[in-house]
């Protein structure tokens, strides 16, 4: 359409609708946004142990989860979430004798996923937040098992791609977080949502609806409502509270142009 045209109908109000902004494509998010629009969510971290049933036996020391949840915060830093350490529980799981009639009644050999449901102990379940449950091995890397937590094994493997993330650990638990946060599985292999591969990546539009699910999650605040309880509670509490607050990235204030004298 020539720009004369154009501009006739313009004039009669004929010419044709632009595509709103709504409808244009996702773009992959490079850039986290200012400390002050995070959203921080506590994670309690499970280590289970059970020595009769070794792949239910995380071997996983909590110096792996520090360095384990360091790269999940990359990650979801360029949301605007964060993760913020409640506590890691090593502690012996439960009903293990149900886990054992599971498997064994399995055609294929391997527990079903909804068995790993009985064996979270149950004193540490009430938890304003949401719950990863470590273990050594099981038939998938990891699974979003609804309402508040997920598991993942020890022994993740993933494909690699290009721009992918160097461990596999952090990436499943980060996928796994992707969908207690309402996101679902996409086919992009270097998006955080595929299927068994490394990829890192969220677009605009999974931002918006993991920030949306993310203000849902009980325990969860804005990073404001976090500065602001972190003058309020108890030494032991605020403590924490502050340390989320310094992990959240800091972006720089920009730096003013040189003036030459002239």
């Amino acid at each position: 359409m020539s720009l004369r045209v154009l501009t006739c109908l313009l004039v009669l109000g004929l010419a044709p609708s632009l595509q709103a902004d709504d409808d244009a494509p996702p773009r992959d998010v490079v850039a986290p946004p200012p400390a002050d629009e995070f959203i921080i969510i506590p994670l309690r971290v499970h280590l289970l142990q059970a020595d009769e049933v070794s792949d239910l036996h995380s071997v996983l020391t909590d110096e792996d989860v520090h360095r384990v949840l360091d790269k999940v915060n990359r990650i979801w830093n360029l949301a605007g979430v964060h993760w913020g350490l409640e506590s890691i529980v090593r502690e012996a799981a439960e009903d293990l004798d149900a886990f054992r009639e599971s498997r064994e009644a399995s055609p294929d050999g391997r527990a079903p996923l909804n068995v790993f449901r009985r064996i979270r102990p149950r004193k540490t379940r009430e938890f304003e937040g949401l719950h990863v449950y470590y273990i050594h091995k099981f038939s998938v890397n990891g699974v979003y098992l609804g309402s508040d937590f997920a598991f993942v094994q020890d022994t993740a493997k993933l494909r690699e791609v290009e721009g992918g993330i160097d461990e596999p650990i952090p990436r499943v638990t980060a996928h796994e977080l992707g969908h207690a946060l309402g996101l679902s599985h996409r086919q992009d292999r270097t998006n955080l949502l595929a299927s068994g591969t490394t990829g890192t990546k969220l677009n605009t539009r999974e931002v918006e609806t993991a920030r949306e699910k993310a203000l849902k999650i009980k325990g969860s605040a804005k990073f404001a409502d976090v500065q602001k309880a972190a003058q309020t509670e108890g030494p032991e509490v605020a403590k924490k509270l502050r340390a989320w607050l310094d992990q959240v990235p800091k972006q720089a204030a920009p730096v003013a142009p040189e003036v030459k004298d002239q």
